[in-house]
């Protein structure tokens, strides 16, 4: 059937830019499609709708692609796929690929999918491929009363699912070790109470279907046991529940692989294509002896989708060695090793080169590929777990209690790096010495806690001073994760920290000394602390010794012209300056620091704690400090406060000491003193 097309698309030949290099072409030839997508446009020309539907693969709508009059505009230039296969891109992750309906099915770049069946086969190629390549083998944890789901083999019939014991599974078995999956999903709102199943037991049905549908494709990928929150952590016991919670980084890890479903906003949506959740068409079109697909980049397909914005599947996806996705469209497939698309024929290698061509989608390593490493030993891991922190910050909590369980996985992966081994104390990165260039604890600290990142909002579920503490209530586009005592940020590597002594003071009432005044603790005994299960083993503050001083802020803008008008002057260190400074933190939460006065000033002074002296000259040096808010506390002997954000401040001159409890820079006057951190 011959198609519908507008003018411009009439004039499209397929079979020229099948044959032509891109550079041979002019932009009316084909080089450049460039499509207002009117509602009438979209339903008159059958080409321009394909467009239309591509553009809207990944979010359900055009939004992202609308002009400045609310129409949405595509434009896509031709590029080549391979060297025999053309394709169109855009600047939104479209890729289409453009093939002669008669070429040789094995030379095929890209495959239709078929709604309501998956093509068990091409996934266990998939794997086969895997493990001819270099996952032959991955890491298995010994995991203390692991309990999993007995899905029975696919001869079993209708057999009822059970729970088992993994360590009884070991035992039966002769032969190869047993092996289970992993299922990660959304669980969607908060069940209202889950059973306490013993050993042995069936699953109370009905299942949600994301976890029957689990079970299908276990048995037809050859499996027998699949792990699933739900069911295999015990309820009953909150001692043990507590104890798996914590390892669930590890049972992600052992698992041979896991199933994502990254379709639906909850469990009873189900994997598509499995049993009865069909999946939506996938976008093509016939035209001119030619066949245009959309092959999807499943980074930005999943970016998406609901599961990526839950805190738990962060660790679960990247810990995993392997990864089958199941999306509303189609499956994808990730492992160390290689990649792969339903979508396209064929599988690629080495997902985390920098360098391949083949990195086209890069979805479960946490932003590293933006993150190189460079200067210190070490850094690419530090990097590597910012870029984790800067995600997972962003992400939603049934709850907020969950905060640092849901991340301790990521946080023990960090640890148990062999070269550099990151430790943290309640969510917060301590840093090798490597890293720093000294062992000194004080240093240690005072680097840790010069982390930053804007649009915050506070979680009271945990400290103030760690990240944990707060969460980021911008999705996309919000700033990066870093340290401001990062000395890649200046000319100068000369710096000097300034915290004297720091004690840990647990939940429980424990209290155990960080850091002495020679930098010297037990911070071994605070690492293995915080590192045990359950909340009354975390830290609740710090009692640090170290350089305090009054900061003013001046907010100049009118207040009735709202927050966004309103700009932040320090007094002190630099009124010479009129840049304004940033707070990471929204600013709802500043208002109440600068009620209008009298005379129309909106001042406010605030204590800060100094970090460090970066970047030293003769004429200049950068201060780090942290900004704090006060904590009413009765009968205190020591001042209570809140970190509220860290800042940077150039001082027209460096830090000079006055004696042992006074130094200056300027007019600013720093005082040794101790202070709790909450």
């Amino acid at each position: 059937m011959a198609n519908h097309l507008c003018r411009p698309c009439q004039k499209l030949s397929f079979d020229k830019l099948q044959s032509t290099q891109p550079e041979d072409l002019s932009d009316e030839d084909g080089r450049l499609i460039k499509r207002t997508l009117s509602p009438d446009l979209i339903e008159s020309c059958d080409l321009c709708n394909f467009f239309a539907r591509a553009a809207r693969y990944y979010t359900g709508d055009c939004k992202e692609y609308l002009n400045a009059d609310g129409v949405p505009e595509i434009s896509l230039r031709l590029g080549r796929w391979s060297r025999r296969t053309p394709c169109l891109r855009d600047d939104h992750d479209l890729v289409i690929l453009i093939e002669k309906q008669d070429a040789e099915k094995e030379k095929a770049g890209s495959r239709l999918i078929e709604p309501d069946r998956i093509d068990y086969s091409l996934l266990r190629g998939w794997f086969s491929k895997c493990e001819d390549g270099y996952m032959r083998d991955y890491f298995k944890y010994d995991i203390d009363s692991l309990r999993v789901i007995d899905c029975g083999d696919v001869g079993d019939g209708e057999q009822e699912p059970r729970l088992v014991s993994w360590a009884s599974v070991g035992k039966q078995l002769d032969g190869d070790p047993p092996e289970y999956v992993a299922l990660s999903y959304v669980w969607g709102a908060a069940p209202g109470g889950l059973p306490t199943l013993a050993v042995n037991s069936t699953l109370p049905g009905p299942l949600p279907k994301v976890i029957s549908d689990a079970i299908v494709v276990v048995r037809n990928l050859g499996g027998r046991y699949l792990w699933v929150d739900r069911y295999c952590i015990p309820q009953g016991d909150n001692d043990e529940r507590e104890r798996q919670i914590h390892a669930m980084g590890q049972i992600y890890q052992s698992a041979k692989f896991t199933i994502i479903a990254a379709a639906g906003d909850g469990p009873d949506h189900g994997l598509p294509g499995v049993t009865t959740t069909r999946r939506l068409p996938h976008p093509f079109i016939n035209i001119q002896n030619h066949t245009l697909t959309l092959i999807p980049q499943p980074d930005g397909y999943i970016h998406h989708t609901k599961w990526a914005t839950r805190g738990w599947t962060l660790q679960e996806g990247f810990l995993s060695s392997r990864r089958l996705v199941f999306t509303d469209h189609q499956v994808f497939y990730e492992c160390q090793c290689i990649q792969a698309v339903e979508a396209l024929v064929g599988t690629y290698w080495h997902p985390y080169s920098y360098s391949s061509r083949e990195l086209w989608f890069h979805v479960f390593a946490g932003d590293t590929s933006k993150r190189k490493g460079r200067g210190r030993p070490g850094f690419h891991y530090v990097e590597q777990l910012h870029g984790f922190i800067e995600n997972y910050m962003t992400r939603d909590l049934t709850d907020a209690n969950d905060g640092l369980n849901a991340f301790r996985g990521i946080l023990q992966h960090a640890e148990q790096n062999w070269r550099t081994p990151i430790h943290e104390v309640c969510g917060l990165p301590i840093y090798v010495p490597e890293y720093l260039g000294t062992p000194n604890n004080n240093s240690a600290i005072a680097v840790s806690l010069s982390w930053k990142m804007s649009d915050l909002r506070r979680r009271p579920e945990f400290p103030s001073w760690t990240w944990i503490g707060w969460r980021s209530v911008k999705r996309t586009g919000g700033g990066s994760f870093y340290l401001a005592t990062d000395e890649r940020w200046y000319s100068s590597a000369d710096s000097k920290h300034y915290i004297t002594s720091v004690d840990v003071a647990f939940r429980d009432g424990q209290v155990i000394q960080w850091s002495d005044f020679d930098g010297r603790g037990d911070r071994g005994k605070v690492f293995e602390k915080s590192s045990m299960p359950g909340m009354s083993e975390l830290p609740q503050s710090l009692l640090v010794t170290g350089w305090l001083f009054d900061l003013t802020v001046v907010a100049v803008g009118d207040p009735e012209d709202g927050l966004a008008t309103t700009e932040f002057h320090t007094v002190e260190i630099r009124e010479q300056y009129r840049r304004p400074m940033s707070f990471g933190v929204e600013r709802e939460h500043l208002m109440p620091f600068f009620p209008a006065n009298s005379d129309g000033n909106r001042k406010y002074t605030f204590t800060c704690l100094l970090l460090a002296e970066v970047d030293k000259s003769n004429d200049r040096s950068t201060l780090v400090f942290l900004v704090l808010r006060p904590v009413l506390q009765a009968e205190a002997l020591v001042q209570t406060f809140e970190r509220l954000d860290c800042w940077t401040l150039t001082s027209s001159t460096p830090i000079v000491q006055v004696d042992g409890t006074i130094m200056k820079a300027g007019d600013c006057v720093f005082k040794n003193d101790a202070l709790v951190l909450q």
